[in-house]
C-alpha cells in the first residue's frame, strides 16, 4: 500500500499548524492541505518554506471564515460563508463560486510561490451543487491531482490516479484509541494500492474554537499519528509512505 498522511486545515490556527508542522518533523506525516482564506495561512506557508520536504495542497473552504471575494449566494450577513448552504445542499451561484474557488487558488500561488501539489475540500464542499465540476476542471488545468469525496462528473475522469480516501479519524465526541485508529484504517483502506490517510492533527484552544467545532478530535488524531503503534504500522514492509506530489497520471482508457 502506498499510503499518504494528510494533515487537513492547515493555516486554520498557528496552534494547528505547530502540530501538523510536528508531526511532519517525526515522520508521521508527509502531506497536508493550506486554508487560504484562514487567519493563520500566511504562517502556514512560511513554514513550509522552512519545511521544503512537506507537501502541501489547497484545501478550498466555502463553509467557514471569510470568503476573498464577495459570493453573495455563499455568504451570511455578517460577510462570512453560511456553512447551512453546504448542510442542506442548496444551490449557490455558479460564477461566485468559480470565482471564489479560483481566488483561493491563486492566494496559494501568491503565499507561497508555487502551485498546489493536490487539491482538496474542506467538509467536502461537492456535496453544493455545481461545486465538483469546477474542482475537477481545476485538477484538468493544471494537471493537480484531486482528493474526491464523490465519484467523477459526467464531465470526464481528473488527470491523475485517486487514492482512497480514508477518513479514519476521531470526532469530538468519538475519540478514537491507537488501536481502534488503526483498525478503522486498515478497514477503510481494505486492499487499495494508493490510500490518503485525511486527519485533521491539531491542538484546541480559544482560536480553535471560533472556527471549528472540531477541537478534541484534533489532539487525538495528533495523539494517533505521534502513537508507537502507528510507527510500528509505518515499519510494515507493505506499507510504502509517499507524499501527495508522488501520485501518478491516470493510465489512459484504451480506444
Amino acid at each position: 500500500m502506498k499510503l499518504i498522511v494528510n494533515g487537513d486545515d492547515f493555516g486554520i490556527t498557528p496552534a494547528c499548524n505547530e502540530t501538523i508542522i510536528d508531526c511532519y518533523r517525526k515522520g508521521r506525516l508527509t502531506s497536508c492541505s493550506l486554508m487560504t482564506n484562514m487567519p493563520a495561512a500566511k504562517e502556514a506557508a512560511g513554514l513550509w518554506k522552512e519545511n521544503p520536504g512537506l507537501s502541501v495542497g489547497l484545501h478550498v473552504c466555502l463553509t467557514v471564515g471569510t470568503p476573498l471575494t464577495q459570493p453573495a449566494s455563499l455568504m451570511k450577513g455578517d460577510g462570512t460563508f453560511d456553512k447551512s448552504i453546504w448542510a442542506t445542499g442548496r444551490t449557490a451561484d455558479l460564477q461566485e463560486m468559480e470565482t471564489e474557488i479560483q481566488a483561493q487558488f491563486e492566494r496559494f500561488v501568491e503565499l507561497t510561490g508555487k502551485k498546489p501539489e493536490h487539491l482538496d475540500s474542506h467538509h467536502g464542499i461537492e456535496q453544493i451543487p455545481g461545486a465538483a465540476v469546477i474542482m475537477e476542471r481545476l485538477s484538468r488545468e493544471h494537471n493537480i491531482p484531486l482528493r474526491m469525496f464523490m465519484p467523477p462528473t459526467e464531465t470526464g475522469p481528473v488527470p491523475c490516479v485517486l487514492p482512497r480516501f480514508c477518513p479514519a479519524g476521531s470526532a469530538d465526541d468519538c475519540l478514537l484509541s491507537p488501536e481502534d485508529f488503526l483498525q478503522e484504517l486498515t478497514r477503510q483502506a481494505e486492499d487499495a494500492q494508493w490510500v490518503e490517510l485525511a486527519l485533521h492533527p491539531g491542538k484546541a484552544d480559544s482560536d480553535l474554537a471560533a472556527l471549528s467545532s472540531l477541537c478534541k478530535g484534533r489532539e487525538a488524531d495528533a495523539a494517533n499519528l505521534l502513537s508507537d503503534d502507528f510507527g510500528a504500522f509505518l515499519e510494515r514492509p507493505d506499507i510504502d509512505l509517499v507524499f501527495w506530489r508522488d501520485v501518478p497520471e491516470r493510465t489512459p482508457e484504451p480506444n
